[in-house]
């Protein structure tokens, strides 16, 4: 489905972990999940623009070197860069009301401006939204949502509609079209990353979140990066195996409760692009908890491998990786590197079996036990 939205041509290159990835506009809808349709369109086509004006003869985002500074608060637009560039989990995302911006910058609705700043490697690409393009009334109903004027649902239905209506017309047009240019500085040029380590083909999961998305394991991969693969893979196959369990195609995301009993970045990414639960409070982690359980142990001291997942209207349900496809060897290579990094030499090693774990999880259909 990714979808069941109409996936934009256009797709942005970027490297994190030093692989090349890119995100298409598809990537970035279902990680936002439509509430702020408009807003997330912008982020794309602005990310579109700060790349051009950045690498104009060519190259790509560094998400470690690329940071965002803007006195726009609007919540589309944020989780497009955190999609693409993790800017506001790396705490390279400034936003700041009292940002200066050149004279004539259309201010946003409520607070801030339509403003935005892109840096990396010594470029800067800084442009505002044109006039004209945001229609009075969208200003109005977004000040009444704001204020709590009028009924509540009417009010939030009336402003999804017009963010709805905005994100249509401005799909269509070109960046150049929407923005202002006031700065472009290139950044310097880097060496291109590694291509990533292919994965298996492993279906779609679905997602409702006031539009519907279907999303695959490469989804996350554009979110997470190439880390921590096997966290991200082991998700990929929990989330799977939890829907044929309780017969779910498609989750809605913003109602299940998740408590994570061991903590890696694959494991948080993945649930976080799945769910967005960790930032809203219905996702957690409890090491204790899963331990007691005599579940799986994780490397490092970071907890033990147990899930439990709450649907509306459904008994809590609760996930133990299965002792026989612990990868123990790849755990012992962990606790090495993080014992002694300096000294560590078996890189190439890990890798391998990290890759391998993170295989076999996707082949693998039942990968957990469900406990009472």
């Amino acid at each position: 489905m990714a979808g069941r939205l109409a996936a934009e041509g256009r797709s942005i290159p970027f490297e994190a972990d030093s692989v090349r990835l890119s995100a298409g506009y598809g990537d970035v809808a279902a990680f936002h999940g439509g509430r702020y349709p408009a807003g997330a369109v912008l982020g794309f086509k602005a990310l579109t623009l700060a790349r051009e004006l950045l690498f104009p003869r060519g190259g790509s985002f560094v998400r470690e070197r690329c940071a965002i500074e803007t006195p726009f608060p609007g919540g589309g637009f944020r989780d497009a860069a955190e999609m693409v560039l993790r800017s506001v989990s790396r705490d390279r995302y400034r936003l700041d009301l009292s940002l200066p911006v050149p004279v004539g910058t259309v201010p946003a609705p409520v607070e801030g401006y339509f403003f935005f700043r892109f840096l990396q490697d010594g470029g800067c690409a800084g442009f505002s939204l044109r006039p004209g393009l945001v229609p009075e009334e969208f200003y109005a109903a977004t000040e009444d949502l704001h204020h709590g004027r009028g009924d509540p649902e009417a009010a939030e239905a009336r402003a999804l509609e017009l963010r709805r209506a905005i994100a249509s017309a401005i799909r269509s047009l070109d960046p150049s079209e929407l923005f202002v240019v006031h700065e472009a500085r290139a950044a310097e040029p880097l060496p291109e990353g590694n291509e990533p380590p292919p994965l298996e083909e492993a279906g779609s999961l679905g997602l409702i979140d006031h539009e519907e998305y279907d999303v695959t394991v490469e989804s996350l991969r554009r979110y997470h990066g190439n880390s921590a693969l096997c966290g991200l893979c082991l998700v990929w196959s929990l989330v799977r195996q939890l829907g044929r369990r309780a017969g779910v195609e498609a989750f809605e995301r913003r109602s299940v409760e998740v408590t994570a009993g061991a903590r890696g970045s694959g494991i948080l990414d993945g649930l976080e692009y799945l769910f967005r639960g960790f930032g809203e409070g219905r996702a957690s982690f409890d090491f204790g908890w899963a331990e007691g359980l005599g579940a799986p142990r994780a490397p490092m001291g970071s907890g033990a491998f147990a899930f439990r997942f709450v649907l509306p209207g459904r008994e809590p349900m609760t996930f133990v990786l299965k002792e026989r496809y612990v990868p123990h060897e790849y755990f012992a290579l962990c606790e090495r590197r993080a014992d002694d990094p300096g000294a560590f030499g078996e890189e190439p090693e890990r890798r391998r079996l990290q890759l391998e774990f993170a295989r076999l999880a996707l082949n693998e259909p039942e990968l957990f036990e469900v406990v009472p």
